[in-house]
């Protein structure tokens, strides 16, 4: 499955991640469908924040409250890796309690900042395609041809037909007229 993000959240994820080094950086993902327009920032509160990263309720709230507020969906988490790849760890995947939300990891190994996309459902770990793009996904996709715009016509009128079919089966009868 393939899900795009804004190429300025990117940024601003890997500039956090960047600021943040040598502790491992975190927040929320949020947008519509299949598109990541936004990166809310939380405040790492882990033991060891070099190794790990954890969040508090009393700073998930708000911004959980800031996603509903600007008409968007909680798509998922984000967290950096300062000096391992984008691949989630061991405790990375014993963390995820929604398999739902995606996992978005961001890698400080390389020469330049390696985002990578994840979903993970208990032990399955299953890598996402990621696009950088202002478009989401469903703004790009190609009008419906001659062909596919009749299709769709005559399955609407064939479903509006049965229906009204079906009322009728299902009317009672007529009471009968009794002569006086």
């Amino acid at each position: 499955m393939s899900y795009r993000i804004a190429p300025e959240v990117a940024q601003t994820i890997s500039n956090q991640a960047l600021a943040a080094a040598p502790y491992e950086a975190c927040g929320l993902l949020a947008g519509r469908g299949r598109y990541i327009e936004q990166a809310l920032a939380l405040p790492n509160r882990a033991e060891q924040p070099k190794s790990e990263y954890d969040t508090l309720p009393r700073d998930l709230l708000p911004a959980l409250q800031q996603i509903d507020a600007l008409g968007l969906d909680w798509l998922g988490s984000y967290h950096s890796h300062p000096q391992s790849p984008p691949i989630p760890s061991p405790r990375d995947i014993r963390s995820s309690s929604d398999p739902k939300l995606l996992q978005l990891i961001v890698s400080l190994a390389g020469q330049q900042p390696a985002l990578k996309l994840w979903r993970i459902k208990g032990a399955e770990v299953c890598a996402l395609d990621l696009e950088y793009s202002t478009v989401p996904l469903e703004a790009t996709l190609p009008p419906l041809q001659a062909g596919q715009r009749q299709a769709v016509i005559t399955a609407a009128v064939a479903s509006l037909l049965l229906l009204l079919l079906l009322a009728l089966w299902l009317l009672p009868p007529a009471p009968s007229l009794a002569s006086a």
